[in-house]
């Protein structure tokens, strides 16, 4: 296991995390890596403990340049980067000891252009793992990528995302790079998907030794005016890489959905612009402004929604609940335990299941229907928003 891994970390204003993101990568039992520090013009303490990390460790090259974006610094790390293999870690992460050496011997086991792995979803004590749809096993890559994006059900990927639980030929990044640096919205799978359509063989493991940690400041939190400006800026960009790779006609219908799921994620509201004044929540089937809810989750959707009906009508959510409601009583949002659902069943029309995936949100109906909410009071989104009618 010879083989030299440039790990490519982005930094930004990410002080409160960064020491433990780089002690778990220094501390990889796997010692054939650089660890590439890329800081895009953080303003808080950050490039500083970058500059003292690096001082002591010779494996780490920091790089430094004014704030420029993600995705920027995402390609900057590329370029700079020096091994045959990448790998990724988000600065307010960590990864487990011997999450590396595993990654590197899936990819000598298969000779893959590309490993897909697992990783822990991290909210307080709360470590759900999320695995990519499709099964473990090693595939050419021309016979996943009908599913590759869209695995059939609202919304699961075929393969995440993410770029932190894949390890990549290098060779293989170094020929995608030519991206829309306006991107912001979907900034890793601007450079995962393409990557997967021009490379031949994946290895898709269940391996899993990587925590995203979900907190206050987490970016995909961040809510900005022009989101959907920005999501139609990457969904162009990925059509236009279908289009020039000659596969539009396995990529457009899952471009279509997912379009639909960022948009729904990122700006529920967008879908309220053409329904009358008293209407809000269309991918839900449409609520009058004098019914009542509650809403069944805090997440980013949650959040999105409890923001989006309250700023619109204060009286229209009853209550908002979810099963960590104490980590988002920490974080100072009003969030009670999903048992308070019954205490509020007789004054709302509906429960709004605020989860953008189908298994989960099926897992969430199921525990409402035996609470005892009549299934007629339980909305998710429609077979017609999912694309199913």
């Amino acid at each position: 296991m010879d083989q030299l891994v440039s790990v490519i970390v982005p930094v930004y204003n990410a002080e409160a995390y960064l020491d433990k993101c780089i002690s778990s990568i220094l501390g990889q039992s796997y010692g054939g890596f650089e660890l590439v520090l890329v800081d895009d013009g953080s303003t808080d303490c950050s490039k500083a403990i970058c500059e003292r990390y690096a001082r002591c460790d010779g494996r780490i090259k920091l790089v430094s340049q004014e704030n420029q974006g993600v995705l920027s610094a995402r390609i900057r790390g590329i370029r700079e980067a020096a091994g045959s293999l990448i790998g990724w870690a988000d600065a307010d992460d960590w990864m487990e000891a011997d999450y590396l050496e595993q990654l590197v011997k899936l990819q000598q086991g298969s000779g893959a252009d590309i490993v897909a792995a697992a990783h822990f979803h991290d909210i307080g004590d709360d470590h759900a793992v999320l695995k990519n749809s499709i099964e473990s096993g090693i595939y050419l890559c021309r016979e996943i990528s009908g599913r590759m994006l869209y695995a059939g059900k609202f919304f699961e990927y075929g393969i995440t995302p993410q770029l932190y639980s894949k390890l990549f030929k290098a060779e293989l990044l170094k020929s995608v790079m030519e991206i829309d640096s306006r991107i912001i919205a979907g900034d890793d799978a601007a450079i995962l998907y393409p990557a997967v359509l021009d490379a031949d063989t994946i290895c898709i493991s269940e391996v899993c030794g990587y925590h995203y940690v979900q907190h206050p400041k987490s970016i995909t939190k961040s809510l900005y005016a022009n989101e959907a400006e920005r999501i139609e800026r990457l969904i162009g960009y990925l059509m236009k890489q279908a289009d020039k790779r000659h596969v539009m006609d396995i990529m457009q219908k899952q471009l279509v959905i997912y379009r639909r799921y960022l948009l729904v994620l990122r700006q529920i509201d967008f879908f309220d612009k053409d329904r009358q004044d008293h209407v809000v929540l269309s991918p839900y089937g449409g609520v009058r402004r004098e019914e009542k809810i509650i809403i069944y989750g805090a997440g980013v959707l949650g959040q999105r929604i409890y923001g989006y009906i309250t700023g619109e009508d204060k009286q229209m959510v009853r209550d908002w609940v979810d099963k960590n409601y104490v980590l988002y009583r920490e974080e100072g949002l009003a969030v009670n335990p999903p048992e308070a659902v019954l205490d509020r069943l007789s004054e709302i029309d509906y429960v709004i299941i605020a989860n953008i995936t189908e298994t989960v949100a099926e897992a969430i109906r199921t525990y409402l229907l035996k609470m005892g909410v009549p299934p007629e009071k339980i909305r998710w989104f429609t077979n017609e928003f999912r694309g199913m009618g």
